[in-house]
């Protein structure tokens, strides 16, 4: 393998979306929401040729706003489709299966008529967690089976929902200085991260895979998501279908290792391999936070009150220290 090559030329990269409504608990900033998100990455598909990307949506949002699933149309109309993401976006660490089973089932009937669009019945689990214990993998593995899904993986990201917090106490502020700034900070820290991932998974498996790109539906996505496919693409990332990306082994078995921590499959295969991930997650993070401060509005403050949200409507005790 020649090392010298950049491993983001010709790397064959699935785009895919999580949470286009966000997470209860997580409202969009003022004059921003999920219908302007999804059109500024629907313009940004068709302006780079980006084909055929999954939306993995949360639903436990349209309970209190049914109407945001009408952008679900206008996703698929222009050539995209919907997968399953559970109701509430817990992680299958924090309850039981039958728990976390029910809450996909939830989800299935409401997102069925788009679901019933899609060429191919796609899952991916919240917070890309599969499960603390194996028996309790294979039990929603099963489930999965059974109902006709293909678990699908997230091998590439590059932290953006972690900007998403600083961006939104920017706009509050309408400090501009610190929104370009986060904006230009996340398009180099995305292609730092693929970049050092897909060459992680390279030396993990010892070829260069398919790979399963993850983008969130946030508002700072929406600002920069069509720079960041420009800049890919510069580079030599050849843009595929999931479907594709699912006919490499390496997304249709996934990784060996089973972890509670939040690592996407490269991560895992990388641990499992013993290949080191370097500033994976990225150090500019810590810079990201001080970032127009707003009191109470750090993200583990705003993370910490939407699980608070969230185990109003299902009991469960969240771990912190699996984000570790």
């Amino acid at each position: 393998m020649n090392h010298s090559i950049d491993p983001l030329a010709g790397l064959r990269v699935a785009v895919t979306i999580d949470d286009q409504f966000q997470w209860t608990g997580i409202p969009f900033p003022a004059g921003h929401g999920p219908k302007s998100v999804s059109q500024a990455m629907i313009e940004a598909f068709a302006n780079h040729n980006v084909p055929e990307v999954y939306a993995f949506n949360s639903t436990a949002p349209t309970e209190d706003d049914p109407g945001i699933l009408k952008i679900l149309d206008d996703w698929c109309a222009a050539g995209h489709h919907v997968g399953n993401h559970t109701h509430q976006h817990i992680s299958l660490n924090w309850i039981d299966a039958d728990t976390y089973l029910g809450d996909v089932d939830k989800s299935e009937k409401i997102l069925s008529p788009w679901l019933e669009q899609a060429p191919s019945r796609y899952f991916r689990y919240a917070f890309a967690m599969e499960g603390d214990t194996l028996e309790k993998t294979r039990q929603v593995q099963t489930h999965l089976t059974r109902t006709g899904y293909l678990s699908s993986p997230v091998t590439l990201w590059f932290y953006d929902a972690q900007f998403a917090v600083a961006y939104q106490r920017a706009l509050a502020l309408a400090d501009l200085d610190v929104q370009n700034w986060l904006e230009d900070t996340l398009v180099r820290t995305a292609i730092a991260q693929v970049r050092e991932q897909a060459s992680a998974a390279a030396r993990a498996l010892g070829r260069s895979p398919a790979h399963i790109l993850l983008i969130h539906g946030t508002t700072i996505a929406g600002m920069t998501v069509d720079r960041i496919l420009a800049e890919l693409a510069r580079l030599g990332v050849q843009f595929i279908t999931s479907e594709e990306a699912m006919r490499d082994p390496a997304n249709a078995i996934g990784s060996p290792l089973t972890t509670r921590q939040f690592r996407n499959s490269t991560q895992k295969w990388a641990e499992f391999a013993g290949v080191e991930v370097n500033d994976t997650p990225p150090a500019v993070l810590a810079e990201v936070e001080e970032k127009a401060v707003l009191e109470g509005q750090s993200w583990n403050e705003v993370l910490g009150n939407a699980t608070v949200e969230w185990a109003r409507r299902i009991p469960f005790t969240p771990c912190p220290a699996d984000f570790h």
